[in-house]
């Protein structure tokens, strides 16, 4: 059962909000509701944004989620499903935990160990209270505490990696909160989004402690046949999510942005991009178990060159897109393993668009000349492969290069470097024929 809002807001004059009471709520939750407010200076983080979030995670775990703050009061939660339990059920009602059951934790010691930043605390199941079993992690601003996260276990047992997304969630809560705690401040999607484009006056926060540390930009995208613009960014929603925890977890202080049709991850502080592999690994597989489907939707990412500083992520992020392109069967690409596929593509690119620069005499072989030089120097000179390669015989290769040398110096290594290129860049761009098909 889902809990709604009891007050809207509806005018704000003179420093005073004026408040009105929907239909269907007793004025006990309206005292309630201001009485949080008061207690706290104002709520939080606003509900969707942490509701958002609550759902990525219950995706990731496979459990139900509530996010409550340091007085057990609820602030946001997963959507339920049948395998919903009297606790979870008691707290969405009363927005707040049971106080038996509340007490029965702290018997236990459950809450001293929340207390402790970056501590994954297992609840067994409690029958006698109709309690199934959970898993919980605080929240934390440095040694501050602003809340707790809890998962109730689902139909099914917690996945391996649910210890590890809760903790990375924990750490975008963190963000959330403190976020929802400047006044006028811009979010940190939007932050990564201005410094990635170049309209930053000044770095975030977090990027200005970082800015002389090595980074990488990650990206994800979502591949499909679907042209419904709308679906595409419910999906861009999901992806972000899952990547924002999963950033979280290998590198607390990363920053996620969702534009272009793309999720870009800032990762500070990583002096090697393969390390990130893993996570990419994770947070695709995790995307792909909820977003992916018969239709060809498909989840990919790719991290960029390490850069010195948060600065040049611009330079990164670039990277990591040509890498994305690059290799379109990959589900993970590093930009580092394509250094030399991406140089040479990028070197056909510039002879293709130089016409002018090619070699007449290269221009005007015969195609099977063409693809036997092609396929000689493919194979840095070895006749027998290059035979293989076109299934003819050695001697046919032999011959048919000497009568290419005869107009085209093989021995001089620009020449041949030349013809190389020129060949290349023919058979990957359209309208480019790679000889005069005499």
């Amino acid at each position: 059962m889902a809990a709604t809002t009891p007050t809207r807001r509806v005018e704000l004059s003179a420093g005073a909000a004026q408040l009105e009471l929907a239909a269907g709520h007793g004025w006990g939750e309206l005292n309630a509701e201001l009485a949080a407010v008061l207690a706290a200076g104002a709520r939080p983080v606003a509900d969707s944004e942490l509701a958002a979030l609550a759902n990525t995670i219950a995706l990731l775990t496979r459990g139900l989620v509530t996010i409550e703050d340091t007085q057990a009061r609820m602030i946001a939660y997963s959507a339920s499903t049948d395998e919903v339990d009297e606790l979870r059920r008691l707290s969405i009602l009363g927005r707040s935990g049971p106080p038996a059951y509340l007490a029965l934790l702290r018997q236990w010691g459950v809450y001293d160990r929340l207390a402790i930043p970056d501590e994954v605390v297992e609840i067994v199941e409690h029958p006698e209270s109709g309690i199934r079993p959970r898993l919980a992690v605080g929240v934390f601003a440095g040694r501050e505490q602003l809340g707790t996260i809890w998962v109730q276990q689902g139909g099914e047992e917690f996945p391996p990696h649910a210890r590890q997304a809760l903790l990375g969630a924990a750490r975008v809560a963190a963000g959330e909160f403190a976020t929802a705690r400047r006044r006028g401040g811009t979010s940190r999607d939007d932050e990564l989004a201005a410094l990635l484009s170049g309209r930053a006056a000044t770095l975030p926060g977090m990027a200005e402690r970082a800015a002389r540390r090595p980074c990488a930009i990650a990206v994800f995208a979502v591949d499909a046949e679907e042209t419904d613009r709308a679906a595409r960014l419910l999906d861009l929603d999901v992806l972000a999510g899952i990547a924002r925890v999963h950033a979280a977890a290998l590198r607390t202080g990363a920053l996620v942005s969702e534009t272009d049709d793309l999720v870009r991850v800032l990762l500070p502080d990583l002096p090697d991009a393969k390390a990130a592999a893993p996570t990419l690994r994770a947070a695709t597989a995790a995307a792909n178990r909820h977003l992916g489907d018969p239709r060809g939707r498909r989840i990919r990412a790719a991290i960029g060159p390490v850069v010195g500083g948060v600065g040049a992520a611009a330079v990164s992020a670039r990277g990591a897109e040509q890498a994305l392109r690059a290799a379109p069967d990959a589900t993970v690409v590093v930009f580092d393993e394509l250094r030399p596929q991406l140089f040479v593509a990028a070197a056909l690119a510039a002879v293709a668009a130089r016409g002018d620069l090619w070699v007449p005499e290269v221009a005007a072989l015969s195609s099977d000349a063409a693809d036997t030089l092609a396929r000689y120097l493919d194979h840095g000179g070895d006749i027998v492969a290059a035979a293989a390669a076109l299934g003819v015989h050695p001697t046919t290769v032999r011959y048919r290069l000497r009568k290419i040398g005869a107009r085209i110096d093989l021995a001089d290594p620009d020449t041949r470097l030349a013809a190389h290129l020129q060949l290349r860049a023919a058979a990957v761009a359209p309208g480019l024929p790679p000889a005069a098909n005499q």
